[in-house]
């Protein structure tokens, strides 16, 4: 008997206890618009555990950010009480009606939970909304992407327009564009993102817009990149003082999936922009074998240094020519074909690229310095210059001409067309130099030498000169990191190049001085050098180098010991000007 009744309490007690344990799942908030965190509350009654849920079957259709876990224990008239609950918070991967599966702790389970996700984008832009704050599922935030045209020649701009509305303080940073294939577009930025401020539904929203140049790379059927923002927003940390808090928080004090200190929580948010589908069309066959330039608009134009130059035998004289197109980037366009002339040897220097934002539109400039030493007197033609391009807006191959120059050219003064031909070839590593070299700078002027010995002369020096800088360079302590004594290392090899008449060494020498001297504007060539020092007496030694770098022997004008007493001229000027502009002391200390 005594058996009969201990077996029957044991029972009652352990189904007590059995049917008192329970395992439920619940939402804060459904529906849910696209983007926005809500938190699945996961909590064990009347029980404890060591085990941790199974979480692994929301990755299908959600996102997991954080969870975090709390026990709490009652004592109520003397009965204690246990239960365990897991705060998950979650962004739904996709929008409509998706579902929270039954999620397992040990041999117990929850029960299904349909969820419907809101498109934010559509949510927001729906007549049938009522007012702000109405319905807890309204969106706050959104994001939606267009294009200029969805049927672009390849690699034509297109302009690619995100739109992010935001109602309520959303910060992140620049969305990310996510390419499949990186070889299939080109994605430039342009400018800073512009915000407006309007009202969608009766709220007060902001909408952030961004824009984008994307070049297709190739033909056929062909899809934006998947856009991808991460941001959050901020809710005050005591309860009640803002409307959306409650959406985060649960029985145990709030989810742990953003941040909480003392002034607020980050609340994060994920939007997306679905890729746009595109149909590129190919190069045309009215474009022939033409290099293939989509653009909206080209233009050439040129200017001379200086601007009405006198032109003389053996006298070198320089033209910049740009090349200027709008839709395009730099890498896009041609090099100028600056055509050939009898009377005029041509010696082009490397081309300067540039992309800026002009309106809403990439423009790119490609400027390309030619240098021009007339061979012979009387007059000549500088040849026109084509650039054939395709113009996107019309659908036809037109082209773009720099006319044609008619210039007179007078006798030189001192250098006959004989003198002038193209700088000497760079000498190959495996060559060796002589093993005496005569010393230009003590060579009386009068002393004829010929033509092939003296090039042979100059290529033997300028690998000897390479040498000796290669072993100042790579010694110990060869190098200083102190401004002042690169400066001044740059006016010691400048001296010692004007000397020596190694012209070419000369003008590296001079232009790297210039870079750091004048650091405000941009240096590429003697002609710059010279304009930034805005010297007369300096710019005439610049021209009397510049005639002197494609001459096989030194033009009668150049003066060693002149050029260098005007350039030591000019560096004390510099040193003086310095002095006043650093009087200041600097804005931080190490």
């Amino acid at each position: 008997m005594k058996k009969f009744i201990f077996a029957l309490l044991f029972s009652l007690i352990f189904g007590i206890n059995a049917r008192a344990q329970t395992f439920e799942a619940t939402v804060n908030r459904n529906p849910v618009p696209q983007g926005e965190a809500f938190v699945l509350s996961l909590e064990l009654k009347d029980g404890q555990t060591n085990m941790t849920p199974d979480l692994s079957v929301l990755n299908k259709d959600f996102q997991v950010y954080s969870v975090g876990n709390a026990t709490n224990i009652q004592v109520i008239n003397g009965k204690r009480s246990e239960s365990r609950q897991w705060d998950i918070s979650l962004i739904a991967t996709q929008t409509g009606e998706v579902e929270i599966p039954a999620i397992t702790l040990g041999n117990l389970s929850t029960k299904p939970i349909r969820m419907k996700v809101l498109d934010a984008n559509q949510a927001l832009q729906s007549a049938s909304s009522a007012k702000a704050g109405s319905n807890a599922g309204e969106p706050r935030f959104a994001m939606k992407a267009d294009v200029s045209t969805k049927e672009p020649y390849v690699q034509q701009q297109i302009t690619y327009t995100l739109s992010i509305f935001d109602a309520g303080g959303l910060q992140g940073l620049e969305p990310q564009f996510i390419q499949e294939n990186q070889d299939d577009w080109i994605i430039r930025a342009m400018g800073e993102p512009q915000v407006k401020t309007k009202i969608v539904n009766g709220r007060s929203m902001r909408e952030i817009v961004l824009q984008y140049a994307l070049f297709p790379q190739k033909s056929g059927a062909l899809k934006t990149p998947h856009v991808r923002f991460e941001g959050f927003y901020l809710t005050k940390g005591q309860r009640g003082q803002d409307p959306f808090e409650g959406l985060f928080n649960g029985a145990f004090g709030g989810s742990t999936f953003g941040f909480a200190d003392m002034f607020a929580t980050r609340n994060p948010i994920v939007l997306t922009a679905a890729p746009i589908a595109l149909n590129v069309k190919p190069i045309p066959a009215a474009n022939g074998n033409n290099w293939w330039l989509p653009a909206e608009n080209v233009a050439l134009y040129a200017e001379w240094e200086p601007a009405h130059p006198t032109f003389k035998d053996g006298e070198a004289v320089t033209r910049n020519v740009y090349l200027k197109a709008q839709g395009v980037i730099e890498s896009q366009l041609p090099n100028p074909d600056f055509g050939q002339s009898p009377k005029l040897k041509q010696y082009p220097e490397k081309p300067i690229t540039e992309t800026a934002i002009d309106n809403g539109h990439i423009v790119s400039v490609k400027k390309t310095a030619n240098v021009y030493i007339p061979n012979g007197s009387g007059k000549t033609v500088i040849p026109a210059i084509e650039v054939s391009w395709f113009n996107v807006l019309t659908g036809k191959p037109e082209k773009t001409v720099l006319p044609a120059e008619e210039i007179n050219i007078l006798p030189g003064a001192g250098t006959s067309s004989s003198d002038v031909q193209q700088p000497a070839p760079v000498l190959p590593e495996t060559s060796k130099a002589p093993e005496e070299i005569p010393d230009s700078s003590v060579q009386n002027a009068d002393t004829e030498v010929p033509g092939g010995i003296m090039m042979y002369l100059y290529i033997a020096a300028a690998f000897v000169l390479g040498i000796l800088l290669t072993y100042l360079l790579l010694r110990p302590g060869g190098t200083k990191e102190n401004g002042a004594e690169k400066i001044k290392n740059h006016q010691k090899v400048i001296i010692s190049a004007a000397r020596k008449k190694d012209f070419r060494k000369l003008r590296d020498a001079l232009t790297e001085w210039a870079v750091k001297e004048f650091p405000q504007q941009r240096i590429t060539n003697l002609k710059d050098v010279a304009r930034a020092v805005d010297n007369p007496s300096f710019d005439k030694e610049i021209q009397l180098l510049i005639n002197s770098l494609y001459a096989e022997n030194a033009p009668a004008g150049w003066n060693a010991e002149n050029f260098i007493n005007t350039f030591n001229t000019i560096c004390r000027a510099n040193k003086k000007q310095n002095k006043k502009e650093t009087a200041l002391p600097s804005l931080y200390h190490s």
